[in-house]
């Protein structure tokens, strides 16, 4: 018998979920202010590429009254905030090399256009987080051209150069189209600062920090605490690419939230291979035991790690599980059972393939058009990237369209699954802890969630084969329980007892009292 470290059930008839209940809007509270950023710690946040999200102005790329028009497909989704990639003027199409810093660039509208969009989604309790990219800005950026080969410009100081003729430099990545900032200069830190105060006064509600191993500590602090200043409710949160519980923990004394890429390697594995990690049924279940273990110990109280399953850095989701449709539910339901903020990249809930690709077009494939509609036409699609190896295709049946109406579809199963996070509170905001239990072998795995007098025992089976799993000692007394996925009853529970149950393979249950 293998014992693990989380979990629960096994032994009663298998089944799937196969939900037809219709479905009821989401409510839309108005977002206001708040004393701090704690309005984030139950978040689902959506990260949008723009260009590719949706088009209201008809020239094949997304603009951000696109993301207007798609505010209500948002909310029914049961996202509450939104993350927008770099909207500022830039020469790529990722935008991470900023030309301007306060303004929009042309093909996504205005600065007028975004107002709006805050106020449309504030409107519909959901917040905006834009990208804000510190550690480096674009080569074309006037302040740059202004220092480059000349020593005596009053910017000079703002860059890291390599030689005394102010021709080489530190660039992000190595890449010389991304010359980095010198945080040491106070001169910078005023600046940058000032870049994240005008954007506040626009409304937004935070940032996602690019890159944010590179700046120094003393950088962060300044930054903290100018954005504190005019928005006590303002995010901070970092993007710091660390598969290291203890490097990662470092970082919370700069931010309100990170990333969990320690979660995210446990359960992807490598963000450029396919087919690897915990989700594809790589590795013994007792790996995510010891992550939460180390991160309970680790992270502080206040922290808020953000837990995700794709990005526009990695792999799409659907093609790192080679669109196994019981897996991509499966990681689905894992995903929306875990505490802590949500994080969800734009297409992943219909299942949007794509992975890296080569020269020139590189992450473009992992960032390809959002599919509304089944023949990849309609109003508000993008078409801006078409090449013909591209991986989404029309009438492949993954689109919002082809799966509107299908009850099984996986963009319903999205639909439901954060609907069930938002009106459970022991999903939504409960306690968390690992449950043990003992599986004929490596597979189940489950935890523990309460609010109040609610609990929910969540169980998950990553083995291809269904396998009976035994709660050592179930968590509370029913007289019944109930898959609240996918509405099976189950007999009663006593607490402290053992209770088997049987996990589908590649499956999950959500245990409550009816």
């Amino acid at each position: 018998m293998f014992l693990l470290g989380l979990m629960a059930l096994a032994c009663q008839p298998v089944s799937r979920p196969s939900p037809t209940a219709p479905l009821s809007p989401f409510p839309s509270p108005k977002a206001t202010a708040a004393p701090d950023p704690s309005w984030f710690r139950d978040a689902v946040l959506y990260l949008i590429f723009v260009r590719s999200f949706a088009d209201h102005d008809g020239d094949g790329i997304g603009d951000l009254r696109g993301i207007i028009d798609r505010l209500d497909y948002l909310q029914g989704l049961g996202v509450t905030a939104i993350w927008l990639m770099p909207i500022y003027p830039s020469p790529s199409d990722h935008g991470y090399d900023v030309m301007e810093h306060f303004d929009v660039r042309p093909e996504y509208g205005t600065i007028t256009d975004l107002r709006a969009l805050v106020e449309a989604a504030h409107a519909r309790g959901m917040r905006v987080l834009l990208d804000f990219v510190p550690s480096h800005l674009s080569s074309q950026h006037p302040l740059f051209r202004d220092a480059f080969g000349r020593p005596d410009s009053p910017y000079s100081g703002w860059f890291l150069w390599l030689n005394e003729a102010h021709t080489q430099y530190l660039a992000f990545d190595g890449v010389t189209s991304m010359p980095r900032f010198n945080h040491r200069n106070p001169e910078v830190v005023r600046y940058l600062t000032r870049v994240a105060r005008f954007w506040l006064e626009q409304g937004v509600d935070g940032f996602r920090v690019d890159n944010a191993t590179f700046p120094p500590k003393a950088f962060f602090s300044e930054l903290r605490t100018a954005v504190r200043a005019i928005r006590p409710d303002a995010l901070l949160l970092g993007e710091v690419w660390q598969r290291d519980v203890p490097a990662l923990s470092e970082y919370f004394d700069r931010f309100d939230a990170l990333f969990d890429f320690p979660l995210y390697h446990v359960l992807m594995g490598s963000p450029d291979r396919n087919g690897d990690g915990l989700l594809a049924g790589q590795g013994p279940p007792a790996l995510l035991s010891d992550l939460f273990e180390e991160e309970a110990a680790r992270f502080p109280p206040t922290g808020m790690a953000v837990r995700f399953l794709s990005n526009h850095d990695t792999n799409r989701l659907a093609t790192k599980l080679g669109g196994d449709p019981d897996r991509l539910r499966l990681a689905a339901a894992l995903w929306s059972a875990l505490p802590g903020p949500l994080q969800l990249y734009y297409g992943e809930e219909i299942g949007m393939r794509g992975q890296k690709g080569g020269p020139p077009a590189w992450d473009n494939y992992r960032r390809e058009p959002m599919d509304w509609y089944a023949a990849g036409e309609g109003p508000g699609q993008t078409t801006w990237f078409r090449p013909p190896d591209r991986w989404n295709r029309p009438d492949d049946g993954i689109s919002v369209e082809e799966e509107e109406k299908d009850p099984a579809s996986l963009l319903n199963t999205y639909r439901r699954l954060l609907r069930l996070r938002a009106t459970t509170p022991a999903l939504r905001e409960g306690d968390f802890a690992l449950l043990p239990l003992e599986a004929p072998a490596p597979g189940p795995w489950g935890f523990v969630r309460r609010a109040g007098d609610q609990t929910v025992v969540a169980i998950f089976n990553f083995a291809q084969e269904p396998l009976p799993a035994t709660i050592l000692a179930f968590p509370f007394t029913a007289p019944a329980l109930r898959d609240l996925w996918s509405g099976q009853v189950f007999p009663s529970a006593q607490a402290g007892q053992p209770y088997t149950v049987t996990l589908p393979g590649a499956g999950a249950m959500l245990l409550a009292a009816p």
